[in-house]
């Protein structure tokens, strides 16, 4: 049985690509307690100090004009750490995460990286272990774990991070309702624990696209630059 926390993490940016200069403009942290309970530990939205790919602006609804008064990330990035720190992280995707994650680190001026405070735990790559030619991304496991997804107009850290939560636990333990759908600040008083199922890496699990992805991804691309392959 793990004595380590259980801490969901997601975050939002100006684009996809951190090489580009991309930033983070939000991260949460959502600490299954437990095994049954959730506490968001952490969340803030943070000035890029960039603009955003009107792209992205429609994925997550987020300009530069509404983040402009926000704080940077390296002014919230030791409140960040502590959360994490010595906790098995779970991200959906967690080398995107990741990335962004630690280039906003060395921004910042600290020598660490995610990998050396917390063990990183990627999510869809449990998923497509489990669920192999099955869409894993969070808007299909959240409708297969029957999760609720009716507050998700748009992405944003604090709400995914929930979401991706409640798949998480449903995902390892195999229960489908964990949580009180009439309530969620309750939950079941059944305490499901996870026991050997968090992965040990240390590292995140490197996974490549799928062909389905790299298309949707490249049609993304289009869209966005105006050009056609």
């Amino acid at each position: 049985m793990t004595s380590r926390r259980l801490v969901v993490v997601d975050t939002e940016t100006t684009g996809l690509y951190v090489e580009n200069g991309d930033r983070v403009i939000e991260i949460a942290c959502v600490e299954i307690q437990d095994f049954a309970t959730l506490q968001t530990r952490f969340h803030r939205h943070l000035n890029p100090e960039k603009e955003i790919d009107q792209e992205a602006v429609r994925i997550h609804g987020q300009t530069w004009a509404d983040l402009k008064n926000e704080p940077k990330f390296a002014e919230i990035a030791g409140e960040f750490l502590e959360v994490i720190k010595d906790a098995d992280v779970v991200m959906h995707q967690a080398e995107f995460d990741s990335k962004f994650l630690d280039s906003e680190l060395e921004r910042a001026g600290l020598d660490v990286q995610l990998q050396d405070l917390c063990n990183v735990v990627d999510s869809l790559a449990i998923a497509r272990e489990k669920y192999r030619g099955a869409h894993n991304d969070l808007n299909s496991l959240c409708k297969r774990f029957k999760v609720d997804l009716s507050n998700r107009e748009l992405h944003g850290a604090l709400i995914d991070a929930e979401l991706l939560a409640r798949v998480y636990i449903r995902m390892v333990s195999g229960e489908q309702e964990l949580f009180n759908s009439d309530d969620e600040g309750a939950s079941n008083t059944a305490q499901v624990r996870l026991g050997a199922s968090i992965p040990k890496q240390r590292q995140p699990v490197v996974v490549h696209a799928t062909s389905e992805e790299q298309t949707a991804h490249d049609e993304y691309m289009q869209r966005l630059t105006g050009s056609s392959t």
